[in-house]
């Protein structure tokens, strides 16, 4: 089984071996560096570094396209659609968005200079986070491009579908592997045939990460992961592909620590092996994400895995045959 978590805000290589230490111990496999904008322009020879201490350190090392052009997760800025307006999206007013397209030859030129250096790193796999298109919650109607290349395709799923193809491609010539995330279904601007994702040639893992919102009820929780573990692991099985889950450890109120615990109980009810937490540390160090006590969601998601990976061992030893022991 892996168990992965994503790692990001630091760019000091020494400090980084540390933690990357604190994250093996914990019983970690595998981690995930955030891999700017910002890092492929400012910071490169920095994060060779820090990938290869990581991989010193005994852990598996996966990338993502943290933010890069407003296509993928994440809190980084982009500037690609303001520096090349060729790039950007066009809303249904014919206005260029603050994204890039996916579409764009000049964005997809770019993704290939970002390949090509992260592909030089001592990585295993790339992680594609969430491709999709620009969008605001409270104006669903944003959730597509209207350039000439999108409409080539006749709907934003051909088009995503057409990019994840070309960068996954990309990934597999230079002999690493390719994991989607995908955008959980209530999204307006994501994916929403996930077979299609699924059947493409070059990708080796697929997941998703329905994250619950402040508010939201331990049965609404249950829900969610419920529906997508299981849609992800049918997914995977049916494509002979790897499933991953992710498990929310940002945005956590006090008291509700034993979602994430819950929520990685579930994944592995469905029968994932490969669950990845977003971010080390409660993300205690970026205070927008902060949760309410990063230490103890810290604490609570590496008791999760441990007893994860506990019960996958007696699974792959043939000597259990019950449901998930969550223990006390």
């Amino acid at each position: 089984m892996k168990a992965g978590v994503s790692y990001f805000g630091v760019r000091n290589p020494e400090w980084v071996r540390k933690d990357m230490q604190i994250i093996k111990q914990a019983g970690f496999d595998c981690v995930l560096h955030t891999f700017s904008e910002e890092d492929l322009q400012y910071y490169p020879q920095t994060m060779k570094e820090i990938i290869a201490i990581s991989k010193c350190e005994g852990l598996s090392v996966y990338v993502n396209p943290w933010g890069v052009g407003r296509v993928f997760g994440g809190e980084a800025y982009t500037e690609l659609a303001a520096r090349n307006p060729k790039m950007a999206q066009i809303g249904q007013n014919r206005k260029k968005l603050v994204a890039a397209c996916p579409s764009s030859p000049a964005f997809r030129d770019y993704m290939k200079k970002w390949i090509k250096f992260v592909c030089e790193c001592e990585i295993e796999t790339v992680f594609w986070d969430e491709p999709h298109f620009y969008f605001e919650k409270n104006n669903p109607k944003l959730s597509s491009c209207h350039c000439k290349h999108c409409l080539e395709y006749g709907s934003k799923q051909q088009s995503l579908i057409s990019f994840i193809s070309f960068l996954t491609e990309e990934v597999r010539k230079l002999g690493k592997r390719n994991s989607v995330c995908l955008l959980p279904p209530w999204f307006p601007a994501g994916l929403e045939n996930w077979d299609e994702v699924a059947k493409i040639p070059f990708v080796d893992e697929i997941g998703s990460d329905p994250y619950w919102e402040k508010g939201d009820s331990i049965e609404k929780v249950r829900k969610s992961y419920k529906e997508v573990s299981e849609k992800i692991a049918n997914l995977a099985k049916t494509h002979n592909k790897e499933a991953q889950m992710w498990i929310k450890n940002y945005h956590i109120e006090a008291g509700t620590e034993h979602f994430a615990k819950e929520a990685t109980e579930i994944a592995v009810t469905a029968g994932i092996e490969n669950i990845f937490a977003w971010s080390y540390l409660g993300s205690k160090y970026m205070d927008w994400l902060r949760s309410d006590n990063p230490e103890l969601v810290w604490k609570t998601q590496i008791k999760a895995f441990s007893l994860a990976k506990a019960h996958n061992n007696f699974l792959h030893s043939h000597l259990y045959n019950g449901g998930f022991n969550s223990g006390n």
